[in-house]
């Protein structure tokens, strides 16, 4: 997926308690965030001035720092309060929120005792997209392979383990696609570069269980929405070859809601397919609507 070009658009930075400057927001070049990756992240959608599934984006910001060994001096309230503070101060009715949290430059190693823990968070401006507003995912087969989870914390939303999503998108850009779907070790389906991915056969939903790869709060968002709507769902193990035989398949994650795929490599779906769209079209008026009850992913990390 193209990333968000940031320039001209971040409208607020909150940053270890107050709000400051954007453009006054740098950490120093010997952070140890930045050198070992000790750094984990979240992507936030907020609509009307309303951070989607706030609870679950921030209870995953914790236990994925706790899984890299980082104690937050921030309880959630606090960080849900300062997400809220951002937004309200960017303004802005459509927006992506970033909160980050990394160790600080006061070590020079690999060994992070003594370091300080900081917490940012920067609201960029983001309209809301309708259903397939373009043309639908070309997807090729990376080389790359997403880790064991004795090799990386892979529940954990942090740094270290997008580099290979990184390396797989820039490969597949280079060959003519939009994104790559990478396996894990077992030569199984796992994701996209940085979204989870679901297929549509003979009426049934089938998605790969999230053991290598994160379990994304779209992704568990859409399974409930699926139950609710009396589609039969299936968390089993996939390859290659039932992408191939698959009637349907869409990706799913904050930044892109839900979006169809129309190939993997030579093989083409259908683009505008009835439960990829019934999915999205279900996924698009939750995020819209009032959320005066939890949205179905709230009590979820």
């Amino acid at each position: 997926m193209s990333g968000l070009t940031t320039a001209g658009r971040v409208g607020a930075v909150w940053m270890d308690g107050a709000l400051v400057d954007p453009a006054a927001a740098h950490l120093p070049v010997l952070s140890f965030g930045l050198h070992n990756a000790a750094c984990v992240f979240e992507g936030i959608r907020s609509f009307g001035g309303r951070p989607f599934a706030l609870s679950a984006h921030v209870n995953r910001l914790r236990t994925s720092a706790e899984a890299i060994g980082i104690a937050l001096p921030w309880d959630s309230t606090e960080i849900a309060d300062a997400i809220e503070t951002a937004v309200a101060a960017a303004d802005f009715a459509e927006a992506y929120i970033r909160p980050v949290v990394w160790r600080g430059d006061e070590v020079i190693g690999i060994d992070p005792t003594g370091t300080t823990v900081h917490l940012a968070i920067a609201v960029l401006a983001w309209p809301k997209q309708a259903l397939d507003d373009g043309k639908p995912l070309r997807l090729g087969l990376s080389r790359w392979t997403r880790p064991t989870p004795t090799m990386a914390p892979v529940q954990a939303k942090t740094s270290a383990n997008y580099l290979v999503g990184s390396l797989a998108l820039a490969e597949a850009r280079a060959g003519g696609f939009d994104d790559a779907l990478l396996l894990d070790h077992t030569g199984g389906i796992a994701e996209t570069t940085g979204s989870n991915i679901f297929l549509v056969h003979r009426g049934e939903l089938l998605t790969p269980p999230a053991h290598t790869f994160l379990n994304g709060i779209t992704r568990q968002t859409v399974l409930r929405l699926a139950a609710r709507n009396g589609i039969v769902t299936r968390e089993i193990r996939l390859t290659p070859n039932d992408l191939v035989i698959a009637d349907e398949v869409f990706v799913t994650g904050t930044a892109v809601g839900v979006r169809s795929v129309g190939w993997f490599r030579d093989t083409a779906f259908h683009a505008d397919g009835i439960l990829t769209r019934m999915l999205a079209n279900a996924y698009t008026q939750l995020v819209g609507a009032e959320q005066g009850e939890e949205s179905p992913c709230t009590a979820s990390a």
